[in-house]
């Protein structure tokens, strides 16, 4: 499809107080088509997905037929106010106030609330928290995608304490009490500013803490343990990213949010990729679009396909004309 094709709009979804949080679609117009979110990690707005280039996972996705939306959480990208002007954002905002806000202006846009959620770094686990605390989104939901995500960072290496422990959990930290925030492009650490507490727990959760939220104590590991099915999953590691996504860690994470059909793909230059991508780089590097973002369109057309199975064998009538089998299933 050719770019002209696409359509490119921004939404503005309101929340507390007047702040307003941006949201970029890119679809191709199509009666119809899937909606997915594509959400943003830690010193990072949304354009980790799309370029004025028109290249990225959006316009891949969107190409590809589907309803692309990728916001911008508080204070970050065009969402606005910016975050100088807010005075604290944490983990729990995120998860019960932006991205509920999010998930309900798609719905009334589109016409359906995502059917895909697609998080890079810390946004994949933001948006398992909120499966935690909102149950109800997992049976309409087809499927994750996980692009360098790890709560817990497990792995011991140089490059982990270089960028972790020292830039991030030391600098960082020094900086933002003179400043009030991470200036992610000034230390070089990303490509936009960030909220200290939304450091602070960060570093709670990777050095290992309870996956159990500091606001209201929460506990996201108990809820997604209740039984309950998690949505069918697909991580993306790469084997250079030693700091902020290994994937041995990725590996962990995959298994913390319970028993489900979760497949890993390690990138790897060296053995199928094209490159041993970065931890932004698996997103934003131009040969990702041929090489490993067809096994994410791959893998969602895979699931639609499953659920459109699912559906069709829960309206089987039974063998047995006229008779109910007590097996039959009723959707």
């Amino acid at each position: 499809m050719a770019d002209s094709e696409l359509i490119e709009e921004s939404l503005m979804v309101s929340i507390d107080d007047g702040q307003q949080l941006h949201v970029r679609r890119l679809c191709s117009g199509r009666s119809g088509a899937i909606p997915v979110l594509m959400l943003h990690g830690l010193l990072e707005d949304g354009t980790v997905y799309y370029s004025r280039s028109q290249r990225g996972l959006a316009y891949s996705v969107a190409r590809a037929g589907f309803d692309v939306y990728i916001p911008d959480l508080r204070g970050k990208g065009r969402s606005w106010p910016r975050i100088g002007q807010i005075l604290n954002y944490r983990t729990i905002d995120a998860v019960t106030q932006d991205i509920p806000a999010i998930f309900d202006a798609i719905n009334l846009h589109c016409g359906s609330a995502p059917k895909f959620w697609i998080g890079h770094g810390w946004g994949g686990v933001l948006l398992s928290s909120v499966l935690a605390r909102y149950p109800n989104y997992r049976s309409a939901t087809y499927g994750l995608v996980y692009f360098g995500t790890r709560r817990v960072a497990r792995a011991q290496n140089i490059k982990r304490r270089v960028f972790v422990d020292a830039l991030w959990g030391w600098l960082a930290g020094a900086v933002s009490r003179i400043k009030g925030s991470i200036p992610g492009p000034m230390l070089k650490m990303g490509t936009a500013n960030e909220f200290p507490a939304m450091r602070s727990e960060n570093l709670l959760w990777m050095q290992g803490a309870p996956w159990v939220d500091p606001s209201d104590q929460f506990d996201y590991g108990a809820a997604l343990s209740e039984g309950l099915e998690y949505p069918a999953s697909l991580y993306f590691a790469s084997k250079a990213d030693f700091g902020y996504g290994n994937p041995s860690d990725v590996s962990d994470f995959m298994k913390e949010v319970g028993q489900h059909n979760g497949r890993l793909i390690v990138l790897d230059g060296h053995a199928g990729s094209q490159h041993s991508y970065t931890h932004t780089t698996m997103l934003t590097h131009p040969d990702a679009v041929n090489d490993h973002f067809p096994h994410v369109i791959a893998w969602m057309e895979e699931m639609i396909c499953l659920k459109d199975d699912q559906a069709a064998q829960s309206n089987i009538p039974s063998a047995n004309s006229g008779v109910e089998s007590p097996n039959q299933i009723v959707s």
